[in-house]
Protein backbone atom coordinates (compact mmCIF):
# COMPACT_ATOMS: atom_id res chain seq x y z
CA UNK A 1 0.00 0.00 0.00
CA UNK A 2 1.23 3.36 -0.92
CA UNK A 3 1.31 6.21 1.51
CA UNK A 4 1.13 9.73 0.22
CA UNK A 5 2.78 12.59 1.89
CA UNK A 6 0.69 15.65 2.26
CA UNK A 7 1.90 18.35 -0.10
CA UNK A 8 1.80 22.01 0.55
CA UNK A 9 1.42 24.60 -2.13
CA UNK A 10 3.39 27.79 -1.79
CA UNK A 11 1.38 30.66 -0.54
CA UNK A 12 0.38 32.90 -3.40
CA UNK A 13 1.31 36.51 -2.93
CA UNK A 14 -0.86 39.27 -4.15
CA UNK A 15 -0.02 40.80 -7.54
CA UNK A 16 0.71 44.14 -5.87
CA UNK A 17 3.37 42.62 -3.64
CA UNK A 18 5.00 40.99 -6.70
CA UNK A 19 4.95 44.23 -8.68
CA UNK A 20 6.55 46.22 -5.89
CA UNK A 21 9.61 44.00 -6.00
CA UNK A 22 10.05 44.35 -9.77
CA UNK A 23 9.55 48.07 -10.18
CA UNK A 24 12.62 50.30 -9.96
CA UNK A 25 12.84 53.33 -7.76
CA UNK A 26 10.23 56.01 -8.44
CA UNK A 27 12.91 58.50 -9.55
CA UNK A 28 14.25 56.15 -12.24
CA UNK A 29 13.08 57.39 -15.63
CA UNK A 30 14.66 54.76 -17.86
CA UNK A 31 17.59 54.55 -20.25
CA UNK A 32 18.14 56.40 -23.51
CA UNK A 33 20.07 54.46 -26.13
CA UNK A 34 21.52 56.47 -29.02
CA UNK A 35 22.34 54.57 -32.21
CA UNK A 36 25.68 54.94 -33.97
CA UNK A 37 23.74 55.71 -37.16
CA UNK A 38 22.08 58.68 -35.46
CA UNK A 39 25.43 60.09 -34.33
CA UNK A 40 26.85 59.59 -37.84
CA UNK A 41 23.89 61.47 -39.35
CA UNK A 42 24.36 64.35 -36.91
CA UNK A 43 28.02 64.59 -37.94
CA UNK A 44 27.12 64.33 -41.63
CA UNK A 45 24.54 67.11 -41.28
CA UNK A 46 27.14 69.36 -39.62
CA UNK A 47 29.40 68.97 -42.67
CA UNK A 48 26.47 69.45 -45.05
CA UNK A 49 25.80 72.85 -43.47
CA UNK A 50 29.40 73.94 -44.16
CA UNK A 51 29.41 75.63 -47.59
CA UNK A 52 33.09 74.87 -48.23
CA UNK A 53 32.84 71.07 -47.84
CA UNK A 54 30.63 68.21 -48.94
CA UNK A 55 30.42 64.60 -50.08
CA UNK A 56 33.65 62.91 -50.98
CA UNK A 57 34.72 61.49 -54.29
CA UNK A 58 34.02 57.79 -54.71
CA UNK A 59 36.92 55.45 -54.01
CA UNK A 60 37.79 52.02 -55.30
CA UNK A 61 40.52 49.93 -53.69
CA UNK A 62 41.65 53.00 -51.74
CA UNK A 63 42.08 55.25 -54.78
CA UNK A 64 39.90 58.13 -55.95
CA UNK A 65 38.00 57.31 -59.13
CA UNK A 66 38.33 60.33 -61.43
CA UNK A 67 35.41 60.78 -63.81
CA UNK A 68 33.19 58.42 -61.83
CA UNK A 69 30.22 60.71 -62.41
CA UNK A 70 30.21 59.73 -66.10
CA UNK A 71 29.81 56.05 -65.14
CA UNK A 72 26.74 56.76 -63.02
CA UNK A 73 28.68 56.65 -59.74
CA UNK A 74 28.31 59.57 -57.37
CA UNK A 75 31.02 62.20 -57.88
CA UNK A 76 32.28 64.78 -55.40
CA UNK A 77 29.44 67.11 -54.50
CA UNK A 78 29.59 70.07 -52.14
CA UNK A 79 25.77 70.05 -51.91
CA UNK A 80 25.55 66.47 -50.60
CA UNK A 81 26.15 64.86 -47.24
CA UNK A 82 29.49 63.07 -46.83
CA UNK A 83 29.90 59.42 -45.92
CA UNK A 84 30.29 59.30 -42.16
CA UNK A 85 30.60 56.54 -39.58
CA UNK A 86 30.55 56.67 -35.80
CA UNK A 87 31.46 54.26 -33.05
CA UNK A 88 30.15 54.65 -29.51
CA UNK A 89 32.05 53.22 -26.57
CA UNK A 90 30.04 53.81 -23.40
CA UNK A 91 29.53 57.59 -23.62
CA UNK A 92 32.50 58.35 -25.89
CA UNK A 93 32.16 58.79 -29.66
CA UNK A 94 34.71 58.24 -32.44
CA UNK A 95 33.74 59.74 -35.81
CA UNK A 96 35.29 59.01 -39.22
CA UNK A 97 34.33 60.91 -42.38
CA UNK A 98 35.47 61.39 -45.96
CA UNK A 99 34.84 64.82 -47.46
CA UNK A 100 35.63 66.98 -50.46
CA UNK A 101 36.66 70.62 -50.05
CA UNK A 102 36.17 73.60 -52.35
CA UNK A 103 39.39 74.74 -53.99
CA UNK A 104 41.30 77.04 -52.99
CA UNK A 105 40.08 76.92 -49.37
CA UNK A 106 42.60 76.14 -46.66
CA UNK A 107 42.29 72.46 -45.72
CA UNK A 108 43.43 73.15 -42.16
CA UNK A 109 40.80 75.86 -41.65
CA UNK A 110 37.95 73.85 -43.19
CA UNK A 111 38.73 70.63 -41.33
CA UNK A 112 39.21 72.44 -38.01
CA UNK A 113 35.87 74.21 -38.40
CA UNK A 114 34.13 70.93 -39.32
CA UNK A 115 35.77 69.15 -36.38
CA UNK A 116 34.59 71.86 -33.94
CA UNK A 117 31.06 71.89 -35.40
CA UNK A 118 30.74 68.09 -35.26
CA UNK A 119 31.96 67.97 -31.65
CA UNK A 120 29.60 70.77 -30.59
CA UNK A 121 26.55 69.25 -32.33
CA UNK A 122 27.07 65.74 -30.98
CA UNK A 123 27.63 67.05 -27.45
CA UNK A 124 24.60 69.35 -27.58
CA UNK A 125 22.16 66.90 -29.19
CA UNK A 126 23.19 63.63 -27.55
CA UNK A 127 25.21 64.49 -24.46
CA UNK A 128 27.99 62.15 -25.62
CA UNK A 129 31.66 63.12 -25.48
CA UNK A 130 33.55 63.18 -28.77
CA UNK A 131 37.03 61.72 -28.40
CA UNK A 132 38.08 61.87 -32.07
CA UNK A 133 36.85 63.23 -35.38
CA UNK A 134 38.99 61.76 -38.16
CA UNK A 135 38.53 63.63 -41.45
CA UNK A 136 39.86 62.35 -44.79
CA UNK A 137 39.85 64.92 -47.58
CA UNK A 138 39.62 62.86 -50.76
CA UNK A 139 38.97 65.54 -53.37
CA UNK A 140 39.29 69.25 -54.08
CA UNK A 141 36.35 70.66 -56.04
CA UNK A 142 36.92 73.65 -58.30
Amino acid sequence: MRTTQPTTTPRMESPLAEASRVLPEPDYLGDVVISERVVAKIASQAVYETPRAGAAAPRMFGSVMPGAGHMGIRASDLAARPKTSAQIDSSVVYVDMAISVRWPESLADVTERIRDTVEDRIKAWTGLTVARVRISVTDLVA
